[in-house]
């Protein structure tokens, strides 16, 4: 058996490998600190804007949530729906159905009347369009209506009837004889300068 051989420190540096030199010790005395910029990630912009960009949503929620339930409604509160019927129309015995027109004017034609007011609670004169949808007895939408008043001045109100009819548009196989209820859908109020 072989003892092993003595190392001499000297050769022993040579033969352990290198790994650069060590790092300086922070001392502790505050004299001779080094301050040590900070790092800079290049996320610190984007986590910028994303902040932002969250606080104001958060704001616009919370002035969504704390408005007045009065404003919620807008101008919708403007049009009231009355009197809405099924209207069995007789054929005339008097028409005439050589006219230029594309449907036949001795049909007797089934409506869906209503009658409907419209008021300008504006302090300016105001022209209003509304859209009148129409549903069925289970809730489904089946047709759509337009109705309108121009030049309405401040505090006035407009009442008149309208009717979905035949040639109404309607969502498939769709009749005025379908319609359950009837739903004011969207008004739109234009301020006039005049």
């Amino acid at each position: 058996m072989t003892e092993p051989t003595p190392v001499n420190p000297a050769d022993a540096s040579a033969s352990t490998p290198e790994f650069g030199p060590l790092p300086p010790v922070p001392s502790t005395n505050p004299a001779f600190t080094v301050p040590v910029p900070p790092l800079r990630s290049r996320k610190t912009p984007l986590l910028a804007i994303a902040t932002c960009a969250a606080l104001l949503a958060g704001a616009a929620g919370f002035w969504w949530g704390s408005r007045d339930d009065s404003d919620s409604l807008g101008p919708l509160r403007s049009v009231d729906i009355s009197a809405a019927r099924l209207v069995e129309a007789e054929a005339d015995e008097d028409c005439d159905d050589y006219d230029e027109l594309s449907y036949n004017d001795c049909d007797a034609e089934t409506t869906y009347k209503f009658k409907y007011k419209i008021r300008n609670e504006g302090d300016e004169i105001a022209s209003y369009s509304a859209v009148i949808n129409a549903f069925d007895e289970d809730g489904n939408f089946i047709g759509q209506d337009y109705i309108s008043v121009s030049h309405l001045a401040p505090g006035k109100t407009k009442s008149d009837e309208d009717e979905f009819s035949t040639y109404s548009h309607f969502e498939g196989d769709n009749r005025p004889s379908d319609i359950a209820v009837l739903r004011v859908a969207h008004v739109e109020r234009t301020a006039l300068a005049n």
